[in-house]
């Protein structure tokens, strides 16, 4: 008897018929001129990525339903599976750990479908094949066969597996661990199906980096998002009208382009900074993002041309037009700070609490946004994504110049998640194509940006702020921290020293734009 992988169809609706049928079926319906008793076939596949909430819902929901209908052995796996108990290793107590042959046959043998022979006989040399291919030492050959032996063993006697001639499946919904991933291409190597699903796409790559998972019938739908749990009811559906399809096409051909945008069409967002002249900084600062220069779209994904920019000095030494041109930059998006000497900074528990959400470089987002430290949960998970992504980016790009790469991560962390809550509205009303949001700071004393000041405004430029630095004294300030590749440096020709600078209000609403003469103005106005 062999096992052989088969491919299910790739439309969503025909996927439930599909792995219900039963091994006479599909051999069948596939003109094979096997039988069941010299054949099973199963399908390995991956669901990844979702298209909306809804038919997502409405597609899983039945699925598992219509699994349980059909009297299949079947295991639901939405939580990882635990390691090995003290029980379970010390059913291997007797296998020699410093013999390679003698453990991979110790543990093969532990592995049995009760009521098949035949069946075992295919488990266990399965087992023995990807155990010799594991180039691991001894003893980590021992820890992962009894993984995947103890596994499997509890998988099989949970839901019967050798008391049918049914094909045993196994749905795993979420992204597997690496010690699950190694248990599912087991599995199916015995005769099980194997569905694993995810709305989240990165699940891709946690299966295509896998030796053993070359057989991956691989299908993907349009969109991603972070795991959620698995939908307990049927969400009550809505069916297009003739005029809302009409609409929605139109709406594609309007929009779909370059040049016309809906309003917060797009979630994804990427930040260029502009490399500009002074001259340039006033010229650029109220323009929308869609009309400077490097703007771009691509798939759902915009690049927004930022400016991030100190200016030292004051002009010719004349504090009262210095005053008047930092007013002049307060836009009704903006946030305007007066640096203050900063004391605040991380307390010596931070990173104990965050070393859970990471590994060291990278952020366990997933983890992260499902736990008590999410402050901004009851934002959209679009918006949520966002901050998340541009923490990491902070991280990885190596911009904020701290002591150690594990004082960057406890920073960025601390500050993503407790951003202002001016700072978070400002994010939301955010649409990536027109008017940008400001952050703006008058630094008039001498202390330096403290760490925390300094990725606060690192992470505002990645996420898509124009950030400006007044410094009339010219004193160094988040010199110390950012790399000057961040940011561009403009000086006036003198510094001025014990400047008070009012706290400015905020308009409550855009500034009108000013009334230019322009050409036909010009042409026609009368006299000289």
């Amino acid at each position: 008897m062999i096992v052989e992988v088969i491919s299910a169809s790739a439309e969503p609706q025909q996927l439930s018929e599909d792995i219900c049928q039963n091994a006479h079926e599909r051999l069948a319906t596939r003109g094979g001129h096997f039988t069941e008793r010299e054949m099973i076939p199963v399908y390995f596949l991956l669901l990844a990525g979702y298209n909306d909430d809804e038919s997502y819902n409405n597609l899983l929901f039945p699925l598992r339903g219509d699994i349980k209908k059909t009297g299949k052995p079947f295991a639901f796996i939405d939580t990882p599976l635990g390691k090995p108990s003290y029980d379970d290793v010390e059913a291997y107590k007797h296998i020699d750990r410093n013999n390679t042959t003698a453990v991979i046959s110790g543990i093969c043998a532990s592995v049995k479908i009760g009521g098949s022979s035949e069946r075992t006989y295919i488990a266990q040399h399965a087992l023995m094949d990807m155990l010799k291919a594991l180039k691991n030492s001894t003893n980590d050959l021992f820890v992962k066969g009894i993984g995947i032996a103890s596994k499997f063993n509890l998988i099989v006697n949970a839901i019967g597996a050798g008391d049918t001639d049914e094909i045993p499946l196994i749905l795993y919904y979420g992204i597997p661990t690496q010690d699950d991933l190694l248990f599912l291409c087991f599995a199916h190597r015995c005769g099980f199906d194997v569905i694993c699903i995810s709305p989240d796409k990165s699940v891709i790559n946690v299966f295509t980096g896998c030796e053993f998972a070359g057989k991956l019938q691989i299908e993907q739908m349009e969109n991603s998002k972070a795991v959620m749990p698995f939908p307990t009811r049927q969400l009550k559906s809505r069916i297009s009208t003739v005029a809302y399809t009409a609409e929605r096409e139109l709406d594609t051909v309007l929009y779909g382009g370059d040049t016309l945008f809906r309003d917060h069409q797009y979630a994804k967002l990427d930040s260029a900074v502009l490399r500009t002249t002074e001259h340039e900084v006033h010229q650029l600062w109220e323009q929308q993002a869609k009309y400077r220069s490097g703007f771009a779209v691509k798939d759902d994904r915009v690049t927004v041309p930022t400016i991030f920019a100190k200016i030292c000095g004051v002009k010719n030494g004349d504090t009262k037009e210095y005053l008047e041109m930092i007013e002049g930059f307060v836009t009704y998006n903006s946030v305007f700070a007066l640096k203050a000497p900063s004391y605040k900074k991380p307390d010596l528990n931070v990173s104990r609490l965050y070393s859970v959400y990471h590994n060291g470089t990278q952020l366990l987002i997933d983890k992260l946004k499902r736990s008590p430290l999410n402050k901004c949960s009851y934002l959209s998970d679009d918006l949520q994504d966002l901050i998340f992504e541009k923490m990491q980016a902070v991280i990885s790009d190596g911009l904020l110049t701290l002591d150690s790469p594990a004082e960057v991560v406890d920073y960025v962390m601390y500050t993503g998640l407790n951003l202002d809550k001016t700072v978070l509205q400002l994010l939301q009303k955010y649409d990536f194509t027109k008017d940008i949001p400001k952050f703006i700071v008058a630094d008039t004393i001498e202390d330096q940006f403290s760490k925390l000041e300094c990725t606060q405004l690192l992470l505002l430029s990645y996420l898509g702020f124009d950030v400006l630095v007044f410094c009339p004294t010219g004193y160094r300030d988040m010199e110390a921290y950012i790399s000057s590749d961040a940011y561009d440096t403009h000086s006036y020709n003198e510094f001025v020293y014990n400047l008070s600078i009012p706290q400015f209000r905020i308009p409550s609403a855009p500034k009108p734009k000013k009334q230019g003469g322009g050409v036909f103005k010009n042409l026609f106005k009368k006299g000289r």
